[in-house]
């Protein structure tokens, strides 16, 4: 082997010298003893050097200094009879520089003998540098990419892309993509549809992002899919729906508790007010039992005294009503209505009770259908949270009302067991006061719970509120931050009909009293005997019994005629709507009056009457009874 190409032995030695030297790869030989042998033209081309400087020199001249070792290596590998195919390096230019190559290295024999090694390099180009930047950065990509051909199959893969699917990269090229995810390439994928499924060699599944991009090539196009694995983002939602399921649960557990605790206050509120009815029944009118027998002998003292218990049973009538508010036990007159006109009819009353160092606004939107209620129920409504509001505000501030059409939706309505979806108007009513914590909103709606020193309120304004805003299919919001003031917004179901006009009573005329007999029914002892009195004195017959099957009994041993049943609504063994139904097949012509302060029982929908119910209300005065009674019997 020469110094350099070019010398010739035999005519095929002059061949391979000529095709060596006209090569246009760089291409020289290297020693056993690692000093280069032979250096072509395209090798001086390539590296600056010229033959006659680099023939007989150190290899390691051309090599990096931390390639050495592992150049020589590399020789040693190529003696034992290895083949080193296309590895990218650096090589020393003449002028100090290092120049990107690829190079191929083989043993070069003679027969058995190694004569040294050949090497084969060639610069890399602009193109091979881009393909090599671009196959980097593939390579360093956090998420999967493969390419697919126009058949469908991966031509192109990362090691990511290995990872993901658990197989190799040559397993991956030539699979059919449709085999590895479940949804087909899209350029423009749903994004509210479901995360596609990548399937492993190992048979699992993984939950994956799939965005993709057309790339054309020489080779035809290459739809370049990136593919990332969002196993932790779908545990992270999954976690995130199931605090929030959770949390509604929790939120929608207590309001259910709040509200089946107020259900229980409700029905121990409407016992206790029918007992404190008939009580106050009793006392009321033994009052005036006394005051006119004390008119009557002159005893003015006495008969001031009698008109002071009246009073004071009065009051005591005025806080059961509300109590029966609260529960919705109480009679209610609901008609269509505009809440407008509730609140314009109003406000002039609201702004003498609030005073002058409160401001009043109210802002009603137009064109509000109606809302079924009692008028004077909502009435009390807004003169409650109004003094609420007053109280909250000592050193002054503002009070708004508002009014406006809504539409309630399932979400909002789940936590509200009271409340259905639909069309309300919704009206708010809001202070700029004190504000309430949470431990006192908790709680705000109960009767007789109440923040104000003692004499100062009795705990029932917004227990009534309550009681009135659910009764009319409503819903009662409050919030409240302590020191910005507190919000109530009431829901109150909309309806088609139009607002019913108030016809004005005309005068009584006046007629003769008209008298019959009259069977009682009442199990309150000392009530019985204020029924008898009353009853008695206005010349009336009266028969008296304790309870529903008593009635039934004396019904049916009396030989006259019995003109009206009255009788209570609550009793033990049979209520009065049972002891009516069941009387007016004993006596077909007999009229009832019912008498209760708690009318549940012959109550109709929304707490009004049931039709042909005549009722008077506990607890009652003896005119109040007796134009009742005389109502009923002129039928």
């Amino acid at each position: 082997m020469g110094d350099t190409y070019g010398s010739t032995r035999t005519e095929p030695a002059t061949l391979v010298d000529a095709m060596v030297r006209s090569a246009h790869d760089a291409i020289w030989t290297v020693g056993p003893d690692f000093s280069v042998r032979s250096w072509n033209p395209a090798a001086e081309k390539l590296l600056g050097w010229a033959a006659e400087e680099i023939v007989g020199r150190e290899a390691d001249l051309l090599v990096p200094p931390d390639r050495r070792g592992d150049q020589r290596e590399m020789l040693t590998l190529l003696a034992a009879g290895a083949r080193l195919e296309r590895f990218r390096t650096q090589r020393r230019h003449r002028d100090g520089h290092w120049v990107l190559v690829t190079l191929s290295m083989s043993p070069l024999l003679d027969g058995d003998d190694l004569l040294g090694f050949t090497v084969i390099a060639r610069a890399v180009g602009h193109r091979e540098r881009l393909e090599s930047s671009l196959q980097a950065l593939l390579e360093a990509a956090p998420d999967a990419f493969v390419g697919v051909g126009d058949d469908g199959r991966i031509v192109l893969a990362n090691v990511q892309a290995e990872q993901l699917f658990g197989e190799t990269r040559n397993g991956l090229l030539g699979r059919p993509i449709d085999e590895l995810l479940d949804t087909p390439l899209s350029e423009s994928p749903d994004p509210a549809a479901e995360p596609a499924t990548a399937h492993r060699l190992d048979g699992s599944t993984v939950p994956v992002e799939v965005s993709m991009s057309p790339l054309p090539t020489e080779e035809g196009r290459l739809r370049c899919a990136v593919i990332r694995d969002i196993t932790e983002r779908v545990r992270a939602q999954a976690r995130v729906r199931q605090l929030q399921a959770e949390a509604e649960r929790a939120r929608v557990e207590a309001q259910l508790q709040r509200t089946q605790r107020l259900e229980g206050l409700g029905q121990l509120a409407g016992g206790v007010a029918h007992d404190f009815n008939n009580l106050i029944a009793v006392i009321a009118n033994y009052a005036t039992f006394i005051e006119e027998s004390a008119a009557d002998a002159g005893l003015a003292e006495i008969a001031g005294d009698a008109a002071q218990i009246t009073k004071a049973a009065q009051r005591g009538a005025d806080l059961t009503h509300q109590l029966l508010a609260f529960a919705r036990r109480e009679v209610v007159r609901p008609r269509p209505l505009n809440l407008n006109d509730v609140v314009t009819d109003i406000e002039q009353m609201l702004r003498r009770s609030i005073g002058e160092h409160i401001t009043l606004s109210v802002r009603l939107a137009d064109g509000l259908p109606s809302v079924t209620a009692d008028p004077g129920q909502l009435d009390q409504v807004l003169v409650n949270l109004a003094v609420n509001a007053r109280d909250a505000m000592p050193r002054g501030g503002q009070l708004s009302i508002e009014s406006e059409l809504v539409d309630v939706d399932g979400e909002y309505a789940s936590g509200r067991p009271h409340l259905r979806t639909g069309r309300y108007v919704r009206l708010r009513v809001s202070d700029t006061g004190t504000g309430m914590p949470p431990e006192v909103i908790e709680r705000a709606f109960e009767p007789f719970y109440t923040t104000k020193p003692a004499g100062q309120g009795t705990g029932l304004g917004l227990a009534t509120v309550y009681g009135i805003v659910t009764a009319a299919g409503g819903d009662l919001h409050i919030y409240s931050e302590q020191g910005m003031g507190t919000t109530f917004t009431i829901l109150l179901p909309t309806t088609d009909a139009a607002p019913a006009q108030v016809e004005e009573q005309p005068e009584p005329v006046p007629h003769d009293v008209r008298t019959g007999t009259i069977l009682a029914v009442e199990d309150e002892p000392a009530l019985r005997g204020v029924l008898n009195r009353i009853l008695r004195g206005a010349g009336h017959q009266v028969l008296v019994a304790a309870d529903g099957p008593a009635a039934l009994d004396l019904a049916g041993a009396h030989e006259g005629t019995i003109d009206v049943l009255l009788t209570d609504v609550v009793m033990p063994h049979m209520l009065g709507r049972e002891l009516a139904e069941r009387f007016a097949e004993l006596r077909p012509g007999t009229k009832v009056l019912f008498m209760s302060g708690y009318a549940r029982p012959v109550l109709a929908s929304q707490g009004t009457l049931a039709p042909g119910v005549t009722l008077v209300e506990k607890p009652f005065s003896k005119n109040q009874l007796l134009t009742a009674l005389q109502q009923v019997m002129e039928g």
